[in-house]
């Protein structure tokens, strides 16, 4: 992991970019730390971007509160649940 500051960052964004694809980079602003660079593919994306959607964080959360609450659901007892609904519809 390596420091650039903002200034470093302006005038060799190309360079600091490859450089991220081998390590995180730490963006200082007046040598405090405000960002941080992180490589990342095409394949990384779509579970980057779920991952931290707000939405999509409150959905999960919703959804174990509701779980916890009710008292959730064996596993065995969810695989019977769905075979016999799958059954159902052969």
């Amino acid at each position: 992991m390596r420091f650039a500051g903002v200034k470093e960052l302006k005038h060799q964004t190309m360079e600091i970019l490859k450089e991220s694809e081998k390590e995180d980079i730490i963006i200082t602003a007046y040598g405090k730390p405000t960002a941080v660079l992180h490589h990342i593919t095409e394949d990384d994306l779509a579970d980057y971007l779920i991952e931290n959607d707000p939405k999509f964080k409150m959905r999960i959360e919703e959804s174990f509160t509701e779980y916890t609450l009710s008292g959730g659901i064996e596993a065995g007892d969810l695989i019977k649940k769905l075979g016999k609904k799958h059954a159902k519809k052969v």
